[in-house]
């Protein structure tokens, strides 16, 4: 009798262990390093204190300027 109760406790735990283990993501794999930079740029929010930091740097009018290439051969 108790060798039942203790093999319905083991399998029980075995259950709750896969059980746990399906819900756990599966470890996501990458090509290069550029692709995890692009997947954590997408799932990082910004700071609002570093986002107001940055906005205050770049201006209300600079969007995007020329290119660093004519900046470079203009001067």
């Amino acid at each position: 009798m108790k060798n039942r109760s203790r093999l319905n406790a083991q399998q029980a735990q075995q259950e709750q262990q896969q059980a746990s283990q399906e819900t756990r993501p599966s470890p996501l794999e990458f090509g290069s390093v550029d692709d995890l930079l692009r997947h954590d740029a997408l799932h990082t929010p910004v700071p609002p204190g570093i986002a107001e930091r940055l906005q205050k740097t770049l201006g209300p009018g600079r969007t995007s300027g020329s290119s660093w290439w004519r900046r470079f051969f203009q001067s």
